[in-house]
């Protein structure tokens, strides 16, 4: 029987030797039964809750499907999986596949073991977290933090549950405190430190997201109750989506917030952090709404002449430089109306997109580009039937020994590793449908021509505009660069667009990129 090994372990506190110990003790269970082990899987550090996070369990999927072995040899099931709906989706298509489950616990695994234990297993997940959070809290009220460091302190050597004041740290604190209790906001507060190269807590620059964090959570370097020397715990948690997996954080309600007094953290005085919560508290009366702003044709594709940040809509639909309305790390506070720069890349769009120069040379790039990759992945498939063939001879030669009287066993896995080598080359072949020069249709400036049309039209209707043309018109817009020149001077506008859209029938952005860089035809409107 043909058995592929699966391990894992869950943390990097874990001894790193467990996979190793893992296989080891599955190879011998395979020795011992007389099975031949033609893959071996493992996730390190990665937890069994979640199916899509562990890549070395997605491949044994793969690996299955394609009937590589006839088993799955683990340790466990827990191994493979703690979350109850995972196991039993897992059980379900290998079963369906033909491939068995043995672990070294349990034998070979039927459907009582998988419902029984996967419950098992998800009920010690849920009981593992409520313990965690309980030795949390004890260590909370012992003044200890359970979790990461923030600005303005420092680890204690060989207890990182404890912290210690970090002086040159704790100076900036100080400072933008008296600034923001001053008068000064907290994008002035950050565009001063960028301007003197403060690092920032992360090393980059300030943000004024950093200073003001967010209300709800209590966060930021404003509203941060331990530099007044009060440690605030669960004020939010983790819930890890259960299509994707990711950890998102859920504020708590307040009377869940857990709060202990460590004087000895003090950074700054409680009259200092008063008055700083006092200003603050003027947008208190502010309802937090949280809601995404309305995706406009151009939000991502505008950038910033000056330092190439992106623009983001700021100011009552207007574009602005990023870094400098959150960082003042550029100089660039020109606005721009978001209905203008729409009008003027439409505009643009609609005259250059069907002259005749454009689509001749639009066709022509396109058609050498495709050539061009069309030329290596041919070489590319020639090299891989090269290898091909190198694998199949030498697997010929290990069958012309086996038959000849070699040790089989010998020989085996030598041969397991070969197949293993001539799948991994077969994977990789190019489509022999992309080696060939392509040659494109006598009409395909016809076709060009109408994709624009039918891009125009459906752009024509203003604010109703269909959500598929929007998409094509985006498509067609790789960036563009906003100048802000004189003071009362237009701005300047350069777009850079990608015309193998309108050629391609199924167009692959790594694979067919063709740029069109548009300085002229971007006038305001008069």
């Amino acid at each position: 029987m043909r058995v592929a090994i699966y391990a894992r372990y869950s943390s990097d506190l874990q001894d790193r030797r467990s996979i190793g110990d893992q296989i080891a003790l599955a190879r011998a269970r395979a020795d011992r039964d007389g099975w031949t082990v033609v893959e071996v899987y493992s996730d390190a550090a990665i937890s069994g809750s979640f199916l899509h996070t562990r890549p070395g369990l997605l491949d044994l999927m793969v690996g299955a499907k394609e009937r590589r072995f006839d088993a799955v040899l683990t340790e466990s099931l827990d191994r493979l999986s703690r979350d109850q709906a995972d196991m039993i989706g897992l059980h379900k298509r290998l079963t369906h596949w033909g491939i068995k489950i043995v672990t070294l616990a349990d034998g070979e695994v039927n459907k009582l073991h998988v419902g029984i234990k996967s419950l098992v297993n998800s009920i010690f997940l849920d009981d593992l977290a409520q313990k965690t959070r309980r030795g949390q809290i004890g260590r909370v009220r012992e003044g200890r933090f359970p979790g990461g460091r923030c600005y303005g302190y420092d680890n204690v050597p060989g207890d990182a549950s404890k912290r210690v004041i970090n002086e040159a740290q704790a100076a900036v604190v100080r400072r933008i405190y008296q600034e923001y209790v001053d008068g000064r906001s907290a994008i002035q507060i950050a565009t001063r430190l960028n301007a003197e190269g403060v690092p920032s807590p992360f090393g980059g620059h300030w943000n004024a997201s950093t200073i003001n964090g967010s209300r709800a959570r209590a966060s930021g370097i404003i509203s941060n109750p331990l530099y007044a020397g009060r440690a605030i715990w669960n004020r939010q948690r983790f819930v890890k989506d259960p299509e994707t997996g990711k950890r998102t954080p859920k504020v708590n309600p307040q009377a869940e917030w857990i709060e202990v007094q460590v004087p000895e953290l003090a950074i700054i005085g409680e009259e200092l952090f008063a008055a700083a919560m006092a200003k603050r508290s003027r947008f208190a009366d502010k309802p937090i709404v949280q809601r995404r702003r309305p995706k406009h044709l151009l939000s991502g594709l505008v950038h910033c002449g000056c330092c190439g940040g992106s623009m983001i809509v700021a100011q009552r639909e207007r574009f602005g430089c990023s870094n400098a309305l959150n960082k003042g790390t550029c100089d660039n506070r020109r606005p721009i109306r978001i209905d203008e720069i729409q009008e003027r890349v439409l505009a643009v769009l609609k005259a250059q997109l069907l002259a005749p120069d454009v689509v001749a040379a639009a066709v022509e790039a396109y058609r050498k580009r495709r050539n061009e990759l069309a030329t290596a992945a041919a070489g590319r498939r020639r090299q891989a039937q090269k290898d091909l063939a190198a694998v199949d001879r030498k697997i010929a030669g290990i069958i012309s020994a086996i038959e000849a009287g070699g040790d089989p066993r010998a020989l085996a896995q030598r041969i397991n590793a070969l197949e293993a080598e001539r799948r991994e080359i077969a994977s990789a072949l190019p489509d022999e449908s992309r080696s060939s020069v392509v040659q494109l249709h006598p009409r395909a400036a016809d076709r060009y021509r109408a994709k624009v049309v039918e891009i125009q039209e459906a752009l024509a209707g203003g604010r109703d505009v269909d959500v598929s043309a929007l998409a094509a018109a985006r498509d067609l817009i790789d960036r563009i660069v906003v100048k802000p020149g004189a003071k009362y001077a237009p701005q300047g506008l350069e777009l850079v667009g990608n015309l193998a859209v309108l050629l391609a029938d199924d167009p692959e952005p790594s694979q067919s990129t063709i740029l069109m860089v548009a300085g002229g035809g971007l006038e305001p409107p008069t």
